[in-house]
């Protein structure tokens, strides 16, 4: 007889992971055997039940899940990892790919695909949503690369921690051994480029990228 497939559910709002619970639980051959609600204890966790699947919220509340992934697939690299996200961003599903996670879906997936998903990954392949999928097929058509288009720079990444930190473009520009005004041009540079309007919706932008 096979055994179960062990699944941790790493997310910070109660009623999602009580949903997916109740949802996974009642899947034949599913057992949930933890649920996290930071980077910290969802480590803590995989370590102590090792799991063969984690489903992995990236944006969680004061850590990061891009952080915990990565951490978890370097020291349990048996334990794969589906990320989820309420965000369709291209460069954040390649991101997180990149640091080894095998799945990725949104909060927008249905009770079939996160079923379908735990499947396939646990079978060895990688499960893209098909949202996502929809995405990616849609920016080849229109000759659109959307995954590229708002990436930043090594150094505008540099200057939005700094702006993430609450520093004045005085003292960045001091730290970086730039201007003020330089500074002030990269900001304005990295909010028309990633269409945001003010420093606040960066910084959310940044915590969501696993930049902060």
């Amino acid at each position: 007889m096979a055994e179960s497939i062990k699944i941790l559910i790493v997310d910070d709002h109660k009623l999602i992971v009580e949903a997916w619970t109740n949802i996974l639980n009642a899947v034949k051959d599913f057992t949930v055997c933890g649920c996290a609600d930071s980077a910290e204890d969802a480590l803590f966790l995989a370590h102590r039940h090792r799991p063969d699947i984690i489903l992995m919220d990236i944006n969680l509340k004061g850590s990061s899940g891009f952080d915990a992934t990565e951490n978890i697939i370097n020291q349990l690299p048996k334990t794969k990892v589906i990320a989820l996200s309420i965000h369709d961003d291209l460069s954040v599903v390649k991101k997180i790919f990149s640091i080894g996670a095998t799945g990725y879906l949104t909060k927008n997936s249905s009770k079939n695909e996160l079923i379908e998903s735990i499947q396939k990954v646990h079978e060895g392949e990688k499960y893209i949503c098909e949202e996502i999928k929809e995405r990616f097929l849609s920016a080849a058509m229109n000759g659109n690369d959307d995954v590229n288009k708002k990436e930043l720079t090594s150094k505008e990444i540099e200057i939005v921690k700094f702006i993430t930190k609450g520093l004045t473009s005085k003292e960045i520009g001091e730290i970086l051994h730039i201007s003020n005004r330089t500074v002030d041009t990269h900001r304005h540079n990295i909010l028309k480029k990633l269409e945001i309007p003010n420093a606040a919706q960066l910084s959310s932008w940044a915590k969501e990228k696993g930049y902060v």
